[in-house]
């Protein structure tokens, strides 16, 4: 009946893995995006600027090897991708917990899994932007 369809579905927010969340399918409801994007979404974006805060105290101080200041800058280069990263997919989250989309199994996962695909928003600049929601 589910020959390779997954059951569990991960939101990933793309290559420089800012987020990624497993659910399981038969628990979705419409409120399930929402939950996500403030209970873990948000969370994770206020872990990465603290953690990006504490990298540049540890970069510009004098207290640190060269060693660990290069690893904290690296570090923190990463952490600035991952965090534009997660804004981004924040407001595609945003406008798909508003859209509350229901799903039906009785349809099956691949047609619903692909509601959660191929979003489109325009930004505040004005442009278009594109993304999956889900890991493809």
């Amino acid at each position: 009946m589910y020959a390779k369809k997954p059951i569990y579905w991960l939101f990933d927010s793309g290559k420089n893995e800012g987020f990624k969340a497993l659910i399981y399918v038969h628990r979705y409801d419409s409120a399930m995006v929402a939950r996500l994007r403030t209970e873990y979404v948000h969370t994770m974006q206020r872990k990465y600027e603290d953690e990006l805060s504490r990298l540049e105290l540890v970069s510009n101080s004098q207290e640190y090897s060269a060693k660990e200041r290069a690893a904290a800058r690296k570090r923190s280069d990463k952490l600035k991708r991952q965090i534009e990263e997660l804004i981004e997919y924040d407001e595609i989250v945003g406008y798909v917990a508003n859209e509350k989309i229901d799903i039906s199994l009785n349809e099956g996962i691949r047609k619903n899994y692909d509601r959660f695909q191929g979003i489109k928003i325009i930004k505040r600049n004005g442009k278009e932007s594109k993304m999956n929601l889900l890991y493809k």
